[in-house]
């Protein structure tokens, strides 16, 4: 909704809600249409993969799908132009490590198979195709496929990477031949943390919920939320608040396991809702981290 929220021309805040899961289910649905209309719907469903992960301004990703360009070089005003991202520190040695790749294989092949090649796969036709034998094999294999495939689509993103043809292959672009040159230096992202796994109690019950607690917190939210004029869903839902008053977190790990708590979340608010947990706990002689949920 990016272009309804900027009609009045005024700040917006708009959230893009992802999942790479997201991406085979539309595969999969959109395999029964006739062969044109599928090469149509697939071009357009990359174009939308690339939007979310593909590390470059949004609003030069979306004009340019309309065949437009930005003057400058951001628009200051996105997630990634404002920095609310953190990048690696060795970004040119791993995108190099990824070009290699791509020549290695005679520029022949998709961003998925590149992504198997670079973190080691075992998958048959890898070892079919003696690809298991290249110098790139296994160049990557501390990171998972889905982190080496967002890197690939930010590459693309910032023009070291061009797709071609039916099956989008991929093809180092003169740019990003300056960069295993050494001549330019990409921006990739940091990986997500994992977060650790949900426990199986039902967060939205109340089952173990401090209500007192929970109180607190949604007195807490209300607050933020006025401060920046924003819905206080948007600050952390109900559910989170209840897991919060259940688990009662002071700690990174614990505090990712709160449900609806993701590391940017955490990062934005996490402090404050821990000092407002213990604060409570203080005062109500209550038990902190309680690991039994």
């Amino acid at each position: 909704e990016s272009g309804r929220a900027g009609r009045d021309g005024l700040e917006a805040d708009c959230c893009l809600f992802y999942s790479g899961g997201d991406y085979g289910t539309w595969k999969s649905l959109m395999s029964d249409m006739p062969e044109e209309a599928y090469k149509i719907a697939m071009l357009k469903l990359s174009n939308m993969y690339s939007y979310c992960t593909g590390g470059v301004c949004r609003h030069k990703a979306i004009l340019r799908y309309f065949g437009q360009d930005l003057d400058s070089d951001g628009c200051n005003a996105c997630d990634m132009c404002l920095g609310e991202f953190e990048y690696i520190d060795d970004a040119l040695v791993i995108g190099q490590k990824i070009l290699s790749c791509i020549l290695r294989l005679d520029q022949r092949f998709g961003g998925g198979y590149v992504a198997l090649v670079l973190i080691g796969s075992k998958d048959k036709r890898i070892i079919e195709n003696n690809h298991d034998m290249l110098s790139t094999y296994g160049l990557l294999d501390d990171y998972s496929k889905h982190t080496v495939r967002d890197w690939i689509e930010q590459l693309t993103g910032q023009d070291y990477i061009e797709k071609y043809g039916e099956y989008n292959v991929l093809r180092v672009t003169e740019k990003g031949r300056d960069v295993l040159r050494g001549r330019q230096t990409p921006r990739l992202l940091k990986p997500a943390l994992k977060k650790p796994k949900v426990s199986k109690v039902a967060t939205d019950s109340w089952e173990g919920v401090d209500k007192g607690l929970f109180e607190a917190l949604r007195k807490l939210r209300s607050k933020i939320a006025g401060k920046k004029k924003i819905p206080a869903y948007i600050v952390f839902g109900d559910g989170a608040l209840r897991d919060m008053a259940r688990k009662r977190p002071v700690a990174l790990d614990t505090f990712l396991n709160v449900k609806g708590v993701g590391e940017k979340k955490y990062k934005k608010y996490g402090e404050t809702f821990i000092t407002a947990i213990k604060d409570y706990c203080f005062e109500h002689s209550s038990d902190l981290d309680a690991e039994e949920y």
